[in-house]
């Protein structure tokens, strides 16, 4: 897998942010999958004095560039992930990537979780 492939995905999540102040500091994205292509994108964005906000963008608009990342992971014809968590630091301009293969609703924004999933999302890069 090259990284390339995932600079331009974590490039595409950023520039198409809604609802996203222009100070953020860090992101977490969620991209969650059908069993073709991702079909739905929330997640947050945290300003650097922890301040955290609801966002999300269009599964259409980076559909091409969640498929080419995902394309050099998986052959065709083999599952796609159920999810797959996006997390960026702004500062540093480190990266990762976390597979949920089956799981649909890890990371799912839920009444139980509303108050704590934006930290448990939160980047923390050691």
């Amino acid at each position: 897998m090259s990284s390339d492939v995932t600079v331009g995905l974590v490039r595409t999540l950023i520039e198409k942010l809604k609802n996203a102040p222009d100070d953020w500091a860090s992101m977490a994205m969620v991209l969650r999958f059908d069993s073709e292509k991702v079909n739905g994108v929330h997640g947050f964005v945290y300003l650097a004095d922890g301040e955290e906000f609801g966002v999300t963008a269009s599964p259409y608009e980076i559909r091409s560039a969640v498929k080419e990342y995902t394309d050099s992971y998986y052959k065709p014809g083999e599952p796609i992930p159920a999810s797959l968590l996006v997390q960026f630091d702004r500062t540093s301009g480190r990266y990762e990537v976390t597979f949920e293969d089956t799981d649909a609703s890890r990371w799912k924004v839920t009444p139980a979780n509303f108050d704590s999933i934006g930290d448990e999302l939160r980047p923390h890069f050691d």
